[in-house]
């Protein structure tokens, strides 16, 4: 058998994204995960102190198998992880809103 070699190479221009957020979407053909990052800042519009969200997002879409193959190797990471530094401890779920505390609709201007 001939032997043959492969260049690989690798990109490394992107930056490591840091995800505070997910939304999942599937449909018969794929998932597609969407990491996101809130940034909340204080900006002076026209003279009055704003309170803004800043939204960043990446988008990963993925073949329904090759979820079910990411899912069982981020369970043995998860697993090994607990291992070597403990239970990864979740914090309680809050309590359901009260009508008065439920907001309604989109905030205009979200892009997203």
């Amino acid at each position: 058998m001939e032997k043959r070699s492969v260049n690989i190479q690798i990109d490394h221009r992107e930056e490591a994204f840091y995800s505070d957020s997910i939304s999942i979407i599937h449909n018969p053909s794929k998932f597609i995960l969407d990491f996101k990052q809130n940034t909340p800042r204080i900006d002076q519009i026209q003279g009055k102190t704003q309170e803004t969200i800043a939204v960043k997002h990446k988008v990963i879409i993925l073949d329904p198998k090759f979820v079910k193959i990411f899912l069982g190797t981020l369970k043995k990471a998860i697993d090994g992880y607990e291992k070597k530094h403990g239970k990864i401890k979740l914090p309680k779920a809050p309590k359901k809103p009260q009508m008065s505390e439920v907001v309604t609709g989109i905030e205009e201007g979200y892009i997203g």
